[in-house]
């Protein structure tokens, strides 16, 4: 009975600690097979996918860092969640307050926001350099205002786009 006792504690105990690694390790995606939350397209290409984690577990998946930020914005999910990013070159997973960001429209993200994730600042720096760019902190593209293009440009109606237009014109 002890034995019995002891047997279902370690048990118990090793549970724990996996729930608690795979808690804070980022999702499994299925390439070619899961879809964005946010867009409802297929996630292809790791280097531009992102996720987050709620307390509760519940995952999210998305095919553009910026598809996160502006599902993360509408939900209010971001706030205690777990959130990770690729690393554009190596295809890595980073956690997102950890990583470097070059937004940019020399290349094309699957939703267009074109934000760039890195795991290291030098290959960040160099990247933006080669494109005259600037690299970002988390802080500071999670507030990245939704009207100028990098996060959900695609998400403007016909009469934002005019709005948008005669703005600079003025």
């Amino acid at each position: 009975m002890r034995r019995m006792a002891m047997l279902v504690a370690v048990v118990a105990v090793a549970a724990a600690g996996c729930a608690t690694a795979a808690a804070t390790e980022p999702p499994d995606i299925s390439y070619g097979r899961d879809i964005c939350i946010e867009c409802g397209m297929v996630v292809d290409e790791a280097r531009f996918a992102a996720a987050y984690r709620l307390p509760d577990g519940t995952e999210k998946i998305f095919d553009d860092l910026g598809g996160l930020i502006v599902h993360g914005r509408e939900t209010g999910n971001l706030d205690g969640a777990s959130v990770w990013v690729h690393d554009f070159e190596t295809e890595e997973w980073v956690e997102a307050a950890h990583a470097y960001y070059v937004p940019t429209i020399a290349v094309t993200s699957p939703m267009g926001h074109g934000i760039l994730s890195f795991a290291d600042r030098e290959r960040a720096t160099r990247f933006a350099g080669d494109l005259e760019g600037e690299v970002l902190g988390w802080e500071v593209v999670i507030d990245l205002p939704v009207m100028e293009g990098l996060v959900g440009h695609h998400h403007m109606t016909d009469i934002d786009q005019h709005d948008m237009d005669t703005m600079n014109d003025e």
